[in-house]
């Protein structure tokens, strides 16, 4: 900033001190093309003049001979056709005048001295008279010599021309060039002003950038701390930000956070700062003259008026935000510390749930600081195969058969004991450790598979749940191909879950890796199916064989809850999908379920997620026991590891 505000102040003294060196360097040029051009002419002239006076010596050896003086003076005038000679003189050979001539008006005292001070002071460098003198010889014999005096007149003249057409050149030069410079100055200021507003400005929406944002909370801080005010920090995230992105398309996601820059300008003080840090981040400062309360009421209303419907090339799409905000210098006194409690308390906003506001407390900062630790654990767990997995049973609903099992990672910190799942996959998810931490799982899930099926009289299928960055990856398939061909288990037996959302972030990327895996014969399953906005009106564009219902919908069954499983049983029938049911907990929920045809359940009543050893116990007591095999589960829950 300060850059451009002194390239401005002297902007315009500097194209003077241009001028002037575009004018000195052809005044300069004009000058040495006078100098050349002057000695170019008088040596043309002296060049001439020297060729006559040679003629003019050949052609008077006679007179010269016989001393005849009239015949010499005929010789002479005929120099009257030649303008620039001003004077020719014969001489004897010991110097004495013979003939001479001379044009008109010029006395014989004055042609005398000229003639004189030409002999003696003949300078090449000078616009004087040009003198030249050549012998008269006959036989090798010393006549006379004639001595020609040539004017200057006409090289003046031509000088005078030439310096004239050099001036008008110069001044047009000089003209065009304070022209090409004016404009000049006014692209480069107009680049300047781009430069500013774009190093301090995002184009977009029209709000400071991060460099502008950070230079502003400096500071607002230093004179909040000088007038002891309070400055409020807030981080506002959009949180369906990809999903409109990846549906409707990048400019309606670019039409979304002008609307979204709106919007939150409206919702402060024109004085507030509103800036755009990322790309569907935000950063709201408030003061210095703010409080915590204030801060708490407009980081509440800045959640509540994003959580509304935007008009996205005409379509309503519905785009919540989560809001972390910290108080300076109450929570601390240091930028960069207050930007990252704000960021700390955005993170907890975002992960207890959409359209909430949080404010920063101390007890966050260990929490930040236990998942950070948490991930370079979980990063050395994976490295040294630490993990485990559990697998928990699938049965036919109606005949009461052990169908297949979902692969449930687990870990036990080596001085923390077991760390729930619900704990560090999403923090795996928030890193790039979700890609192992999922390449881990499938690997040795296809291995325990291949392993338990070698054994089995009975085929018994796996499930693997599929992160989104495992699906959008290009050599996801390859790697599904490679665990199973490594492995041995035959494509058939591998079933991998994925999310509606997960599939919603990118329908395109997540549909061909879909259809490629279907393709090589992997089953697919939608997990958690309803607990997306769009699943019915996508459901025949995602090729999958199977949906699992959220445990959300079954948990009040059969009391309540009732019409909406059974829509999603009847219309996955519908599509040829078969039908699982996570989250039986109670006899009455799975009696339910079996008069309403669902085709698969799972949960703590059935069966909770074991280690290997104890699923091939089972398996092995299934196959001792072959006559229960056609009772429906209903009857067997006795015999089934319940919960």
């Amino acid at each position: 900033m300060k850059i451009f505000t002194t390239w401005s102040r002297f902007a315009w003294p500097r194209e003077h001190v241009n001028l002037v060196g575009v004018a000195i360097a052809l005044l300069i040029s004009s000058v040495v093309l006078l100098v050349y051009q002057a000695l170019s002419l008088r040596t043309s002239l002296t060049d001439d003049v020297s060729v006559q006076a040679l003629v003019l010596a050949e052609n008077l050896t006679a007179s010269a001979m016989f001393r005849d003086r009239d015949s010499t003076a005929d010789v002479l005038n005929s120099l009257r056709k030649v303008p620039h000679v001003e004077s020719a003189t014969v001489y004897t050979p010991d110097g004495q005048l013979f003939v001479r001539y001379a044009r008109a008006g010029l006395n014989r005292q004055e042609y005398e001295e000229r003639t004189l001070s030409h002999l003696r002071n003949a300078r090449r460098l000078s616009l004087d008279d040009v003198v030249v003198a050549a012998p008269i010889v006959h036989n090798d014999q010393l006549l006379g010599n004639i001595v020609i005096v040539a004017t200057t007149g006409s090289i003046k003249m031509q000088l005078a021309q030439y310096g004239c057409f050099l001036v008008s050149a110069s001044l047009c030069s000089v003209w065009i060039a304070s022209l090409v410079m004016k404009r000049m100055r006014e692209r480069v200021s107009r680049a300047e002003k781009d430069l500013e507003y774009l190093a301090s400005t995002d184009p977009l929406t029209d709000l400071p950038n991060r460099r502008a944002f950070y230079d502003q909370l400096k500071a607002r801080l230093h004179k909040a701390g000088t007038a002891k005010k309070n400055v409020a920090l807030m981080m506002v995230d959009l949180d369906n930000f990809k999903t409109v992105n990846d549906t409707l398309g990048h400019g309606a996601g670019d039409e979304l956070l002008k609307q979204v820059a709106d919007a939150l300008r409206n919702v402060v003080r024109p004085h507030d700062l509103v800036s755009r840090i990322g790309g569907d981040e935000f950063a709201v400062v408030l003061g210095p003259d703010a409080s915590r309360v204030r801060a708490r009421a407009t980081a509440n209303r800045i959640a509540r008026n994003l959580s509304r419907p935007f008009v996205l090339q005409g379509l309503e799409s519905v785009v919540t935000a989560s809001v972390g905000f910290s108080v300076y210098p109450e929570d601390t006194v240091e930028i960069a510390e207050l930007v990252s409690n704000a960021d700390i308390a955005l993170y907890s906003a975002k992960s207890r749930g959409k359209s909430i506001a949080v404010e920063f407390q101390s007890e966050m900062t260990a929490e930040a600081q236990r998942r950070a630790r948490i991930e370079a654990d979980l990063r050395k767990a994976l490295e040294q195969d630490a993990l485990e997995i559990a697998y928990q049973p699938q049965f036919d609903c109606l005949s009461g058969r052990l169908l297949g099992v979902e692969a449930l990672v687990r870990w036990t910190h080596p001085s923390e004991g077991p760390i729930s799942p619900a704990e560090f996959v999403p923090i795996a998810e928030s890193s790039d450790l979700i890609v192992t931490l999922g390449r881990w799982v499938l690997w040795r899930a296809c291995r325990d598979a291949a392993q338990w099926n070698a054994c089995s009289k009975e085929s018994i299928h796996v499930a693997v749940n599929v992160s989104a960055r495992q699906l959008r990856a290009e050599t996801f398939t390859n790697e599904v191909c490679n665990a199973l061909k490594v492995s041995g288990l035959p494509a058939s037996l591998l079933e991998l879950e994925l999310t509606e959302s997960q599939l919603m972030s990118n329908m395109a990327v997540g549909i061909q890796a879909m259809l490629e895996l279907r393709a090589a014969g992997v089953r697919l399953s939608l997990d958690d199916f309803g607990t997306g906005y769009s699943s019915l009106s996508y459901l025949q564009s995602f090729p999958v064989h199977s949906i699992k219902i959220d445990r959300r919908f079954i948990c009040p069954l059969p009391n309540g809850g009732q019409p909406i499983v059974t829509a999603i049983i009847s219309m996955a029938h519908s599509f040829g999908l078969r039908v699982v049911a996570e989250g039986v907990e109670y006899p009455a929920q799975l009696e339910w379920l079996n008069d309403v045809r669902c085709d698969v359940v799972q949960g703590f009543l059935t069966g909770r997620p074991m280690p290997l050893d104890q699923l091939l116990a089972i398996m092995r007591a299934a196959d001792a026991a072959p006559a229960s095999r056609g009772a429906p589960v209903a009857a067997r829950t006795e015999r089934l590891p319940v919960a």
